[in-house]
């Protein structure tokens, strides 16, 4: 097996606890960490040794954020999320009594635990608020706004880090609820009944950068759906609406072949076998690894003194895999190479 050829198909079921059904999932609890009162106080004493320092979140450490008993059970959460089930759900910061500032330093602090936080966006956020910020619809193809900052039903997708991580402020009044497929098991089922059209994963697709390219950058970009590196297949795979823009841009045309590819992975994982829901509650931390794990989201309303507030980081974890160079064109945390 060629392990360093971006060209190589795998052609035998992946393994492993990161290929999973629904039925594996029996009882929302397999998935969560319900934090204590101990861990709180550490986290809020961690709160103090941090602001006392005086740096800014970009200057943070762990050893600036200790967390002598947490720090084992999130090294344990990085251990599942690089290789077990990909995801898991962290419960209990009780964001309701502190301030947003607060919430965000204790927030990055678990995070400098987690991995190395990384840029956003071009402009170099290293948090974002994932809510609705008014400026147009996602399937609306003259809009250059990016997803998270719409309230629009987002389909499966990764993100552009090795993880991802949603700290719930508030959910929505309606709708905003969670889905979860294994990026694995969707690649199991193609290789069984849909093998002739890997190549086309592997190949990848042209996305749309919605504005946030460089100065010396063209406003589109081809990244693969899937690449397999150091025996390991990853999975990238953008919003399907970021295609469908780009095409104007690059004036690069989507085949029929193509957009049946783009669909039926879509349905795959939303086959009721494969994917799972939740809905976030207040102070809990969504984790999921980009590599193993695609996620999405029902649409969502907020009301009136309550709007649908999440905040994201994106982490690299130090125990990253190795990435073809084709997953690495629109990772703002790592440099650029197309």
């Amino acid at each position: 097996m060629p392990p360093h050829s971006h060209h190589f198909i795998r052609t035998e079921p992946v393994t492993g606890p990161g290929v999973w059904q629904a039925s594996d999932f029996t009882d929302p609890s397999s998935w969560t960490e319900v934090l204590d009162e101990r861990e709180i106080a550490e986290l809020e004493s961690a709160l103090g040794t941090a602001k006392q320092c005086g740096e800014p979140l970009a200057k943070l450490s762990v050893d600036h954020f200790p967390l002598p008993t947490l720090s084992r059970r999130l090294e344990a959460i990085v251990d599942e999320l690089e290789f077990g089930r990909g995801f898991s759900v962290l419960r209990g910061l009780p964001v309701d009594k502190w301030s947003l500032e607060d919430a965000k330093l204790i927030y990055w602090g678990i995070g400098l635990h987690l991995g190395v936080p990384v840029s956003q966006n071009a402009a170099g956020d290293l948090m974002a608020h994932v809510k609705d910020h008014s400026e147009g619809d996602l399937d609306d193809p003259n809009t250059v706004t990016r997803a998270y900052r719409t309230r629009s039903a987002l389909p499966f997708h990764t993100d552009s880090a090795d993880i991802v991580g949603l700290l719930c402020l508030r959910n929505a009044g309606n709708g905003g609820v969670s889905t979860l497929a294994s990026s694995m098991t969707i690649y199991n089922y193609l290789l069984a009944h849909h093998r002739e059209l890997l190549g086309i994963y592997y190949r990848g697709f042209v996305y749309d950068r919605r504005a946030e390219e460089a100065t010396d950058e063209v406003p589109y970009y081809r990244n693969a759906v899937y690449g397999y590196f150091n025996d390991q297949l990853s999975c990238r795979f953008y919003m399907a609406q970021y295609i469908e823009s780009a095409t104007a841009r690059s004036g690069i045309p989507l085949s029929d072949i193509e957009r049946y590819a783009l669909r039926l992975f879509q349905e795959i994982g939303a086959m009721d076998e494969h994917q799972i829901s939740m809905k976030l509650q207040p102070g809990d931390i969504q984790l999921l690894n980009n590599n193993l794990v695609v996620h999405g989201r029902t649409a969502f309303e907020d009301q009136p003194g309550r709007r649908r507030d999440l905040l994201r980081l994106w982490l690299n974890t130090r125990k990253a895999r190795e990435y073809p160079a084709d997953f690495a064109a629109f990772r703002f945390g790592m440099p650029k190479t197309h």
